[in-house]
């Protein structure tokens, strides 16, 4: 099979396994089991329907509201960039899949200064923990068009009523000014994701941003041979993030997808770098 191919079917399979809770259909409510309380590695909203784990950022605002500090959430975010780097953003986020499909889409396509990437940064300070820790509200998770899709769309359009209360699952009074606010920023990034290659991951995840930051001192590393590098960009064609790597192997904004190994000039390493090897 080939490599990309192999990196799209564990994307689904990560969809799925992290959406398989089907007693909603039953309760016509969230669920709230132990695995709710696991993270897992990629942004997936845990009030979605059919999901059994927590988001980590969703966690991460959570705990910003209550002025704790998530000490076993940041050492699991930790180990897992120390020893990947941003992998799970290519291999693992559903999101991620739905952004390279609808690249696919024939359309004008548009190609976003790298330098953007800084936003990414901005959201994570504000939104996921300045905001919540003032105000005691969640904000990016208030607008996040993950959770649009995976749970406040799915949710209205089916309202049950919840057996043990006997009232519809989403109330009038919250289809408001939000709910608008929400969906017009989803519609946006959808149009986006037609245009640009993933520009939800380059410009607003702050997990990506923060898996980011460890890409040039994880343990997997991408070498480039300088001396079989032409600049072709051919490496630049393939990414699902439009960078060369060949500028920089430890990019930020790189999701390890490994398209790039395509190229003879590049290849995958495992810890530290040989200096007999330059």
């Amino acid at each position: 099979m080939d490599l990309q191919n192999l990196r799209a079917a564990t994307q689904w399979c990560s969809a799925v396994l992290m959406n398989m809770y089907f007693g909603f259909l039953k309760t016509k409510q969230v669920y709230q089991g132990e695995l709710k309380s696991a993270c897992v590695p990629v942004l997936n909203c845990h009030s979605c329907p059919s999901a059994f784990f927590s988001c980590p950022i969703g966690t991460m605002q959570h705990f910003m509201t209550i002025h704790k500090i998530p000490y076993l959430l940041l050492g699991y975010l930790t180990a897992i960039g120390i020893a990947v780097g941003a992998l799970a953003c290519g291999w693992l986020c559903p999101f991620g899949l739905l952004q390279d499909l609808l690249y696919k889409i024939k359309s004008i396509k548009i190609r976003l200064p790298e330098k953007l990437a800084v936003s990414r940064y901005l959201i994570l300070f504000l939104l996921v923990i300045l905001f919540p820790l003032v105000t005691q509200e969640t904000w990016f998770s208030k607008v996040c068009p993950i959770g649009t899709i995976q749970a406040a769309i799915p949710w209205v359009l089916w309202n049950p009523v919840i057996p043990v209360y006997g009232e519809p699952a989403v109330s009038v009074q919250t289809l408001g000014f939000l709910f608008v606010i929400k969906i017009l920023i989803a519609a946006l990034f959808i149009t986006f994701f037609v245009l640009a290659k993933r520009p939800f991951c380059r410009l607003v995840c702050p997990l990506g941003a923060i898996f980011g930051l460890f890409n040039k001192h994880s343990l997997l590393q991408l070498d480039v041979d300088t001396k079989k590098c032409k600049d072709c960009q051919k490496c630049r064609d393939i990414c699902p993030v439009d960078i060369n790597i060949s500028d920089n192997p430890g990019n930020s904004t790189c999701v390890r997808c490994f398209g790039c190994l395509k190229c003879d000039s590049v290849k995958v390493r495992l810890g530290k770098k040989n200096a007999s090897n330059g």
